[in-house]
């Protein structure tokens, strides 16, 4: 099961139990700050966010974790950056760095989750952004609690248009504020009584590309057990049950491969209703791998070097999938005449499966030699050209944790063409059938 964790940053406690039944009172709480980057690439980036946080608290019960919706604005010049190494769309995290005075000191985060957003050249990014308050910062004693922001720091995913990662590992940066920025002023009162607690041990099961299915331990308020439950996503209701022994749910018409955030409420006549927040990843139709291809091609007398890298989206359900295998330019000799330079570009995707621990793939290629030198001399040749289509194939236990694995295949070189006086020498030297291919496919993380 795929989950976005989710830091916590908030707050102080909120009812439960205790001697009068008061609703929880909500004050939106807002801050705007702006950071210097360590990392040139990024520059600065400006975090605006609000939150409608329980105010006051109460020693008990504990606060319920309330969204935090706001942007994250990154520089033009940041977007550049990104663009220039080959990124369509960027998402990621930005972490607030948290001080929290008052009835007592501590330190902590808040994480907040960027989307895959677009990213158009010479236009600053603005990313929404989503996370949650929590009750790490609710007061064990009566009085008032301040949280400040210190600090900010910015994990970045840029992606290509294959979807496969422009920077490995991604960009991780600290940046700095002038100052620690008030964003919450928080009262913590004494304890008071809750009409109904909220669901605990929620779990989740039969995870699918559209819905997720929710159950959880049945709950007693005040007045006794509710009237039923509601399924609230992403804070909207979205699902009713009636009947307090109703624990499990269904909810449907969700978006493949998206986070959703997951409340589970007690319904009743009136009161305070509490619940938890988890988050929780539909599934995808695809699995997406990123390789690293290195290996040679036996051409006859000679051998030509292949690296690259390929991005594949494999289909679930069906074990097809669609690839793009890129070659660098290469070059080969050409027996003891001279050398050529070799040059790849798809003609179309790549199409293969992956059943039974096979993976293969067959990749059309159109093979350009722009330079060919013979002896003393170099001809410019940039429309000498051919197609060839290059199938490959595992043994049966390819691997997709960063385990090396060996592909083989049998390729046949047709004539080159236009390449003027060294076609036929050319043709000579490399075209023809019979050629082995042995190389070797190596995941990376994506």
């Amino acid at each position: 099961m795929l989950t976005r964790r989710i830091a916590g940053a908030v707050v102080g406690a909120v009812a439960v139990v205790g001697l009068t039944a008061v609703p929880a009172a909500a004050q939106v709480m807002s801050v705007d700050v702006t950071g210097q980057c360590a990392d040139p690439a990024v520059g600065s980036v400006r975090v605006a966010v609000s939150a409608d946080v329980e105010n006051p608290a109460y020693l008990s019960p504990a606060a319920e974790a309330r969204r935090i919706t706001g942007t994250v604005i990154l520089p033009a010049a940041a977007v550049d950056a990104l663009v220039a190494k080959g990124a369509t769309t960027v998402e990621g995290k930005v972490n607030l760095q948290l001080a929290i005075s008052g009835t007592y000191t501590a330190r902590a985060d808040n994480t907040l989750a960027l989307a895959s957003t677009p990213i158009t050249p010479g236009r600053e990014l603005v990313v929404p952004v989503i996370g949650y308050t929590a009750p790490v910062y609710s007061s064990y004693l009566t009085g008032t609690n301040y949280v400040d922001v210190t600090g900010i720091g910015v994990g970045l995913l840029p992606r290509r248009a294959d979807t496969s990662p422009a920077v490995r590992g991604g960009i991780n940066t600290p940046c700095t504020i002038a100052e620690p920025k008030r964003w919450m002023t928080i009262r913590t009162d004494s304890i008071i009584s809750e009409n109904h607690p909220a669901p605990r041990n929620l779990r989740f099961g039969n995870i699918t590309t559209d819905s997720i299915t929710v159950s959880w331990d049945p709950t007693r308020g005040l007045m006794g057990p509710p009237l039923g439950y509601d399924i609230l996503v992403d804070e909207v209701p979205t699902l009713r049950l009636i009947g307090a022994g109703t624990t499990t749910g269904t909810v449907t018409g969700l978006k493949p491969n998206t986070d959703y955030y997951i409340r589970v409420k007690a319904v009743d006549m009136g009161g305070e209703r509490r619940s938890e927040v988890f988050p929780i990843r539909t599934k995808d139709f695809l699995a997406h791998h990123y390789f690293d291809i290195g290996g040679t091609i036996a051409i006859k007398d000679t051998a030509l070097r292949l690296v690259g890298e390929q991005a594949t989206a494999l289909e679930l359900a069906t074990g097809t999938h669609t690839s793009n295998p890129a070659f660098a330019p290469t070059q080969v000799r050409l027996a003891t005449y001279g050398t050529a330079n070799v040059e790849f570009t798809p003609v179309s995707p790549a199409t293969g499966t992956f059943r039974g621990g096979v993976f293969t793939v067959t990749t059309r290629q159109k093979v350009t030699v722009p330079r060919i030198t013979i002896g003393n001399r170099t001809y410019l040749t940039p429309n000498c050209t051919t197609t060839v289509d290059l199938p490959l194939t595992s043994a049966p236990d390819f691997k997709t944790d960063g385990t090396p694995n060996p592909m083989t295949g049998t390729i046949t070189i047709p004539p080159f063409r236009d390449c003027g006086q060294p076609t036929s020498i050319l043709n000579r030297l490399v075209a023809g059938p019979g050629n082995t291919a042995d190389i070797t496919y190596t995941s990376y993380a994506g």
